[in-house]
């Protein structure tokens, strides 16, 4: 019995330190985010706006920059705006340190969910947490102080819900499809499943919260689809956007950020082959499949098939991320299957950050983003580390 418990606090002293490693690494990154956030400031702007009577979006169109993507102002549904309201009657420092918290919370909530669900055991836990509090996407989300974890949360919740039977947890993804319009590609799965219940729900969702909106904000919410909507959806080829129609434009279209390795007139057919083509490959390769094995599969799809995918949009991958390591752990650790996923986080969360080739706005910098394959690989690589998780996700979550 001695050597077997010894064994035991071994193992648990070496889960704990791994944990706790991470957890102080992640604690690090939350300090140097401090309270002051870009992309909080933008929607503090908006929640005092809210107060004010302000329009919501004139620093949005007024702004000199010609690409709209990089603007940095307030392009979110006025329901978004409502919500953070709040804090726009709290001083600036109060009110990022609240928002910092209501994204930690969220992240906690999300993963309590899964954890809850599956009760995995301790060293699934283990590399669940180290995975996630390692995770340069969720890193990038603090230090800018984004909504993605609000998101995050809302599409988790939804989908534990419909999975386990409750066609009302729909209701949940139309939230943060109505709040961020991005999630609203989770429809595709619900039709393509015919989960028409769950989709009514969905819609359901979305149009009550932009109603919200629309009944306080009215002339903004004309303006948010007429207006910002149509800027947006264009996309940019600027090298953060690691959605497919990001890496497209880069590689053949003629754009201010790179030179393009040729130049096509048919970039939005392309596009909408390639993803009609990645969709069908997903229905095919999770057809017979279990509900949660296709809805969890289904995930990658929302960053690839957006417009516009930033970094921190990819925490929406950790509800995948976990579990896939719990189908793992759940198979005791098959080589194959637990080296793939490790080799993607290696490539989301330290290829990512790897600064290859010249500096931004330096000599050679356009010319090497395509011209140099190194620079090509390492600036792409959470566009191709989300695709490669899309592709190996059906094998990663199977159940044996």
């Amino acid at each position: 019995m001695a050597p077997a418990l010894t064994r035991i606090r071994l193992t648990f002293v070496l889960q704990a330190g791994l944990v706790g490693a991470a957890l102080a690494i992640y604690a690090i990154v939350l300090s140097q985010a401090g309270l002051a956030h870009q992309d909080f400031g933008a929607y503090l702007a908006a929640a005092r706006d809210i107060w004010s009577g302000q329009p919501l979006y004139a620093a949005f169109l007024h702004h000199p920059f010609p690409d709209p993507t990089l603007r940095p102002a307030y392009i979110y549904p006025p329901a978004f705006a409502l919500l953070v309201a709040p804090l726009g009657l709290l001083s600036d420092k109060i009110a990022g340190l609240t928002w910092l918290l209501i994204g930690q919370a969220a992240l906690g909530v999300a993963l309590a969910v899964i954890l809850r669900w599956w009760h995995p055991p301790p060293w699934a836990v283990t590399a669940v947490l180290c995975a996630t509090l390692t995770f340069y996407p969720l890193w990038v989300d603090a230090v800018q102080g984004q909504a993605n974890l609000l998101v995050m949360l809302l599409v988790t919740v939804g989908i534990a819900g419909i999975v386990q039977g409750k066609p009302r947890a729909g209701a949940a993804l139309g939230a943060a499809a109505a709040l961020k319009l991005t999630p609203a590609i989770l429809l595709v799965w619900l039709l393509l499943d015919r989960r028409f219940r769950e989709a009514a729900w969905m819609v359901a969702g979305i149009a009550a919260v932009t109603a919200t909106g629309a009944l306080v904000r009215f002339h903004d919410t004309l303006v948010f689809f007429g207006q910002v909507v149509p800027a947006l959806a264009s996309g940019t080829a600027y090298y953060a956007n690691q959605s497919l129609a990001g890496f497209l434009r880069r590689t053949l279209t003629a754009n201010p950020y790179t030179q393009p390795l040729t130049v096509i007139s048919w970039t939005w057919p392309l596009l909408a082959a390639v993803a009609m083509g990645l969709t069908s490959w997903w229905f095919w390769r999770t057809r017979g499949q279990s509900a949660l094995l296709r809805a969890a599969a289904f995930i990658p799809l929302i960053p690839l098939l957006s417009a516009v995918t930033w970094p921190h949009h990819l925490v929406i991958l950790l509800p995948l991320i976990w579990l896939s390591v719990i189908a793992i752990a759940q198979r005791e650790w098959p080589p194959a299957p637990t080296l793939v996923l490790a080799g993607v986080l290696v490539v989301l969360s330290v290829v990512s950050r790897w600064p290859a080739g010249p500096g931004f706005n330096t000599a050679g910098f356009r010319l090497a983003q395509t011209a140099d394959p190194l620079v090509f690989v390492f600036a792409n690589s959470l566009f191709f580390g989300t695709l490669i998780l899309f592709l190996v996700a059906p094998w990663l979550l199977r159940s044996r």
